[in-house]
């Protein structure tokens, strides 16, 4: 018998999930970017934009990383 995959929200399996957030934080660094680009304030203004980027980035390595973990675990089965 083929074993289920586990559901997270009402229709969303772990793999949709983890897509659905990667595509999220890529929204949100190109909108960070975005606001960076059109930045008017001082340079510590740009820092702190620029480090919150950089946490997106950071972020959406992990999201990345784990999505193709779980793509990776889905193909085996």
């Amino acid at each position: 018998m083929p074993e289920q995959q586990q559901v997270t929200g009402p229709f969303e399996t772990p793999l949709e999930l983890a897509s659905r957030q990667v595509a999220e934080a890529e929204q949100r660094q190109a909108r960070q970017t975005d606001l960076i680009a059109g930045l008017t304030g001082g340079e510590e203004v740009l820092a702190h934009a620029q480090q919150l980027l950089a946490e997106i980035t950071r972020t959406l390595t992990i999201a990345q990383a784990h999505r193709s973990l779980l793509f990776s675990l889905d193909k085996d089965e």
